[in-house]
């Protein structure tokens, strides 16, 4: 049988292919080549080689710039694995001409340009913008949790310091029960080294107990004091939150942010306010889900230029079961009261004030006749309904939320869409960095790959490469123009 022979790889040829000839026209590197190309690394604020530093290496921020996205982009972060591409990836060998940065010079690049990389991210929206790529009209807003770099065993709060605490407890009392029964002199010096360790072990939990005490923390990560235990795909597990913003014309995400908050609630006004940095001069709709369901920051987010459309949460089950929950009590504008299921008004009672908002207190008066008490509250003075002074607009929200339900609909297939991309397809579901600004930084760097994968496959890499070197040639005109009026 005759098989497809290759060639002889000891086979010389007279006329060697170039580099440039393994890389295709519409090879996506060739995209991220003239990207990079097109940038001003030293305004963005990317470090410079300057010569002054002992044992510094002399690469161009640009060559190291191209090399990570080129990985990110690719499903990979390590240094040392991206070390390792350079060695043996024909497409790394043609982006970065051969060079072989260690990967010491590649993990120090982005630990030294933590605040440019973020920049560049602000800079690439604001291209994606300029391109009409985003257009702000929808953006919805999400969070996921990603692992954080640490191990379990490294995590503490009072249940798990009470438990190990008490387990080395009993252990120690064993240990002595067995030292004061034994005879051998070899196993009690083995018994005293083993009590030692304990002891030890015992004193370094106590530091623990008491810097969670001084500092009021509910729990505590050794490895990763910013990382915290979270809720994540059914289990807790020590995780920071990633939040985005995305446009939904062609799912590109307009902003990102890294926090340790284990939930989403605190996190509203924040994304919203990074997204309107962008959009700040025309009108776009919010889409959020339950978890940012939070009064004070909708109230607070809401404007002119800004609509929000969010699902409020649910009412406590037993009171939306008996139909005693909040949601069922009427406001009357006209007496500034509420008036409850059956019909029993609830008068004005105080003024109070919670996170810098005022609000009313209206309390029932009727309790004691209505015969439901038991299931409407199990307050002695009767059931309290508390409404903030803008309220008026959380109210407005909850009716656009069900007039617009087709838009509110889209949420999830815009949000989810590069969660998908990064966890499912890349395998981007810990951090590799510890430390907020770190995982904050590698953020940042995969929602940018993620974003230039996306532009790759909705434009193409012919026509974005054209559009990166026309940008580029303007950006050198107008700064020639400048230079020319200046002289």
């Amino acid at each position: 049988m005759s098989y497809i022979e290759g060639e002889d790889r000891y086979q010389i040829t007279l006329l060697p292919n170039t580099l440039d000839d393994f890389v295709d026209e519409e090879n996506p590197v060739r995209v991220i080549d003239a990207y990079v190309d097109s940038l001003n690394l030293e305004e963005v604020g990317f470090q410079v080689y300057l010569g002054t530093k002992a044992g510094q290496k002399p690469y161009r921020r640009s060559d190291l710039l191209k090399l990570y996205l080129y990985c990110y982009k690719n499903g990979i972060r390590s240094s040392r694995k991206i070390e390792t591409e350079t060695k043996r990836n024909i497409e790394l060998m043609w982006l970065i001409c051969r060079l072989q940065p260690d990967h010491g010079t590649i993990s120090a690049f982005m630990k030294n340009n933590q605040k440019a990389v973020k920049k560049l991210f602000k800079e690439f929206t604001l291209m994606l913008k300029g391109f009409g790529l985003i257009d702000g009209q929808i953006v919805a807003i999400d969070g996921t949790k990603l692992k954080a770099n640490c191990s379990e065993k490294q995590h503490f709060n009072g249940n798990i310091l009470s438990k190990k605490l008490g387990y080395i407890d009993e252990k120690i009392e064993a240990y002595l029960h067995d030292f004061f029964r034994e005879d051998n002199h070899q196993k009690k010096r083995e018994i005293i080294e083993t009590l030692d360790v304990y002891q030890e072990r015992m004193h370094e939990l106590q530091i623990i107990k008491q810097e969670l005490k001084e500092t009021g923390k509910n729990q505590l990560c050794v490895t990763d004091p910013d990382a915290e235990s979270m809720k994540n795909n059914g289990k807790h597990e020590v995780c920071f939150n990633v939040q985005t913003a995305v446009d939904s014309k062609y799912k590109l995400i307009v902003d990102c942010d890294t926090v340790s908050d284990v939930n989403d609630q605190g996190q509203l006004s924040n994304m919203v306010r990074k997204a309107k940095q962008v959009f700040h001069d025309q009108k776009t709709t919010f889409l959020a889900d339950t978890g940012y369901y939070n009064y004070l920051q909708m109230i607070e987010v809401v404007n002119d230029s800004t609509e929000l459309l969010i699902k409020p949460q649910k009412g406590k089950k037993n009171k939306v079961e008996s139909g005693f929950d909040k949601e069922r009590f009427e406001y009357n504008a006209l007496n500034d009261r509420y008036i409850c299921p059956l019909g029993y008004e609830l008068p004005f009672k105080w003024n109070g004030k919670q996170d810098g908002k005022e609000y009313r207190r209206y309390t029932c008066e009727t309790f004691d006749i209505c015969g439901k008490k038991e299931f409407c509250t199990t307050a002695k003075g009767g059931r309290s309904v508390t409404r903030l002074n803008d309220e008026e607009v959380i109210e407005r929200i909850a009716e656009n939320t069900l007039n617009q339900s087709h838009i509110y609909k889209q949420r999830a297939a815009i949000v989810e869409h590069p969660f998908g991309t990064m966890k499912r397809h890349w395998g981007y579901t810990y951090f590799l960095t510890r430390g907020l600004a770190s995982v904050g930084t590698e953020t940042t760097l995969i929602c940018l790959a993620y974003n230039l994968k996306r532009m790759i496959k909705i434009n193409g890499v012919q026509d974005l490469i054209r559009l990166f070197r026309e940008r580029s040639l303007s950006k050198f005109t107008i700064h020639h123009v400048y230079l020319s009026k200046i002289a």
